[in-house]
């Protein structure tokens, strides 16, 4: 009896096996889409502040180098466009130096920031403005 209760529930398995990679596979996950409810206006580094800060995240270890960051040391700038919900929905290098250091296809791969309004922002509105970065060696 136990043999053929066992040959009986083997298809049920291989079958529920065969649905559950089927539902994985057509997972997709969903970005937020930008929102724009004026027109982006640039702005200088100094004056986000005035229009959005940067929301407090929790601090995250990393145990090793984020694949994003290039070795040596170097420096440069780049544009993020902040929509009117606060995502950062690009980044646009501007420049490296030493030349070529940092490239357009590792400021994509770094993360994208959430920022809330500021007070003084009761409109939302998008801004893009250029952030500069520099690593230094440690000695």
């Amino acid at each position: 009896m136990n043999k053929y209760m066992s040959l009986l529930s083997l298809p049920v398995i291989i079958l529920s096996g065969c649905q559950t990679q089927t539902q994985t596979q057509t997972q997709t996950v969903q970005v937020p889409q930008a929102v724009f409810n004026t027109k982006v206006i640039t702005i200088e580094n100094s004056q986000l502040n005035q229009y959005w800060s940067l929301e407090q995240i929790k601090p995250v270890m990393l145990n090793k180098r984020p694949d994003w960051l290039p070795r040596g040391a170097g420096k440069g700038e780049y544009y993020i466009t902040i929509d009117s919900n606060g995502n950062e929905v690009s980044k646009a290098l501007i420049s490296s130096q030493p030349e070529g250091w940092m490239t357009q296809a590792l400021v994509n791969k770094m993360p994208k920031q959430q920022y809330v309004p500021a007070a003084s922002n009761i409109k939302r509105v998008p801004v893009k403005v250029k952030m500069d970065f520099e690593v230094k060696r440690m000695n």
